[in-house]
């Protein structure tokens, strides 16, 4: 994988989707490394001096695929003091700094296991999203088969719909669902009311020992259901996990 790097950029666009998620695009001063969807960066809003050591920082999932080598998104979730001065404080136009690419969340057969079931709740989503984006732009996934599991409290905070929707409409292989707290809209994919629910995830997988299992999300989920899948004889390296919180 590719050595990271520290790089400045600026907030080209930020998108408020509420009080306490936004979407960040930034524009990287340096070209990048390439990233591997899954792969994320540490962000920082504070005053860096490169001849320094690197100041409070937190962590996020890249998603999307850094095609250009410079354009860098990010969603971010209110989790406290730091990612509130993040939502609050930025405005387009401002810089802030980052070291990356890191980590090995990937969805790809190096796991050994050819289909993959991807659940997301929330932010979540991010790391899927650059697995989302690739998987557009070439037209294939990187596995025989994907299932997309997707819940958020409401439909406005499934963010990433319409690259899943778009997935779903052209790249052989690939399916989504999603989950909404809320009564579900009347147009577009259906939306099932509802949470995700492990179990039931499970049951409909036709090819349980061929498949791996990938969770992002808020940790009581991820904890969940992990203990879940491994109390149903999945074995352990069937079950990838992105800890982001």
């Amino acid at each position: 994988m590719a050595q990271p790097v520290r790089f400045q950029a600026s907030v080209q666009q930020l998108i408020r989707h509420t009080p306490d998620v936004v979407t960040l695009q930034l524009y990287a001063s340096r070209r990048l490394p390439r990233f591997i969807p899954g792969q994320f960066v540490h962000l920082t809003v504070d005053d860096f001096d490169p001849a320094s050591f690197w100041p409070e920082s937190r962590v996020f999932s890249v998603a999307n695929a850094v095609a250009d080598r410079r354009s860098v998104q990010l969603t971010i979730s209110r989790q406290g003091d730091y990612t509130g001065r993040i939502i609050d404080g930025l405005e387009q136009g401002d810089s802030v700094w980052c070291k990356g690419p890191y980590g090995d969340f990937v969805v790809d057969g190096s796991h050994g296991y050819n289909r993959a079931v991807l659940v997301a709740g929330g932010t979540g989503i991010t790391p899927f999203g650059a697995f989302l984006d690739t998987a557009l732009s070439t037209g294939k996934l990187p596995v025989e088969e994907a299932t997309l599991y997707y819940g958020a409290q409401t439909e406005e905070l499934l963010i990433y719909r319409a690259v899943a929707d778009a997935c779903a409409d052209s790249v052989p292989g690939f399916r989504v669902r999603y989950f909404s707290d809320v009564a579900p809209p009347t147009r577009g994919n259906a939306i099932q009311h509802g949470r995700l629910d492990i179990a039931a995830i499970l049951a409909e997988q036709s090819d349980i020992p061929g498949t791996a299992f990938f969770l992002s999300g808020p940790k009581p989920m991820i904890d969940a259901f992990r203990a879940h899948l491994l109390s149903q004889a999945i074995r352990p390296s069937q079950v990838l996990v992105d800890a982001w919180e």
